[in-house]
């Protein structure tokens, strides 16, 4: 049961299975530590492992040659077949041959491997395999151009984190994942930054008559209002640890407790969250929950800052353009100045997405309904490091003020990628540590990332 190669993607059923006809297919999503698989299920029951006999191979050397069994059921179930690295449900490991129920868009682990069953409706289910070093890239987030890996994980129950700097995108994101499933109920957006600490717990989860000053009848919280939809927690990692608590049961039990309230109410709702944060490193230090985060870790996606997909400039300059136009009512087409298009190429958009946006509203603004130049684009100067060598000295110091644990970190890191030859993927297992956490560290402690 392998995957095809990303480059001739096609169904795994042969012709005749009755797998290709059945309507709503399993598949099983497999990603982390620069693999991401998708196996059709064909069977009720598939052993997990190395060996050749298995019938979902995952060359691995997490991986067991015979390492954990699942059945489909419904519910889905994951047993460990007493394997070496174990088996981990929700931040916790089975005992060895131990069995475990998967909740709704509930993932297991194998160390950096994270497992995945996911529904694909309709009679085509197709099957892809990618070797890429970091977690799912998504270049476009809109519903016309994601890719189909994107829209096999939208129809899915499964939960899923999105990651990247502010103005990337993520709200986009979420919302074509509910878009694109087949959830009829609302879209509901939650800030967890913007909210006042002391409200969020209420806004969340609702509350009861009386159950504080000012609590004058009883209230539904924005979990019960997304019942049948997606509930998008933006800026997941502000949460304070009591709302990361009740949170996690929430998601456990798929019941809200409002404020002050005695009696729970069921909620059938996907969870997306979104943050700038590195979580994974927020859970080694203690300030994230790491069984939350397992909860919500159901797939990783990755928007890049727009300075690393710079072919998405210019059509995006050109429709925010043509959108600010069309909203100012000007007459005549639009006019731009030569190599106009090309300065914004070039410059490095730390704001990404919602700063090219502004830019471009402003520009038209400025503009006055007449030919839009140079002048009118007013753009963000952007600090950069003066150019060093990617093989930093291991003595060379960051210019922020760090810790003494920083500073060791900092020469660990510079010391593997040394060793390394500049090789963030090979550096990242050094370290023992994902890539993308390295690429995170790298920005953190201005250290230049390499080439490799």
């Amino acid at each position: 049961m392998s995957p095809s190669s990303s480059d001739d993607t096609r169904s795994t059923t042969a012709p005749g299975d009755p797998g290709r006809d059945a309507p709503d297919t399993p598949l099983l999503l497999v990603s982390g530590d620069g693999l991401l698989e998708i196996f059709t299920l064909c069977g009720s029951k598939a052993v997990i492992g190395r060996s050749s006999d298995c019938e979902v191979v995952i060359d691995h050397p997490t991986l067991s040659r015979r390492h954990a069994l699942l059945r489909l059921g419904p519910p889905p179930t994951v047993e460990d077949l007493s394997s070496k690295n174990g088996v981990h449900v929700a931040g916790s490991r089975l005992e060895r041959g131990a069995a475990r129920t998967l909740a709704p868009g509930e993932c297991f682990h194998v160390g950096q491997l994270a497992f995945a069953v996911i529904r694909s409706p309709g009679s085509r289910a197709q099957s892809v395999r990618s070797t890429t070093a970091e977690p799912l890239r998504v270049i476009d987030p809109t519903t016309e151009h994601v890719s189909a890996l994107i829209r096999e994980i939208a129809k899915s129950d499964l939960n899923a984190l999105i990651l990247g700097e502010t103005g990337v995108g993520k709200e986009i994101l979420a919302e074509t994942l509910h878009l694109l499933s087949s959830r009829r109920g609302a879209f509901v957006r939650v800030n967890c930054a913007a909210i006042a600490p002391a409200l969020i717990e209420s806004e969340l989860f609702g509350h009861a008559k009386g159950a504080f000053t000012g609590a004058t009848q009883e209230r539904a919280g924005l979990l019960e209002s997304a019942t049948g939809g997606t509930v998008f927690l933006d800026e997941i990692g502000e949460l304070s640890e009591s709302v990361q608590a009740k949170l996690l049961r929430a998601i456990e039990t798929r019941e809200v407790l409002r404020v002050g309230g005695s009696r729970p109410s069921v909620i059938d709702v996907r969870f997306v969250a979104a943050t700038n944060r590195d979580l994974p490193s927020e859970v080694a230090s203690g300030r994230f929950r790491g069984d939350l985060f397992f909860r919500l870790d159901g797939v990783t996606l990755v928007i890049p800052p727009l300075r690393e997909r710079r072919e998405r400039i210019r059509p995006l300059a050109l429709q925010f353009l043509e959108v600010a136009h069309a909203k100012r009512g000007s007459s005549g087409p639009l006019r731009l100045a030569a190599g106009l298009l090309e300065r914004l190429e070039a410059h490095d958009w730390p704001g990404n997405v919602r700063e090219l946006k502004a830019v471009m509203e402003r520009a038209v603004l400025l503009a006055g309904g007449g030919e839009i130049g140079p002048r009118h684009v007013v753009l963000t100067a952007v600090a950069k490091a003066p150019a060093r060598a990617v093989r930093e000295s291991p003595s060379s110091r960051s210019t922020l003020p760090l810790s003494a644990r920083d500073s060791e970190e900092r020469k660990r890191i510079l010391e593997a990628l040394e060793a390394c030859a500049g090789n963030q993927t090979r550096a990242a297992k050094r370290l023992g540590i994902s890539r993308a956490t390295l690429v995170n560290k790298l920005a953190l402690y201005r250290i230049p990332r390499p080439r490799k």
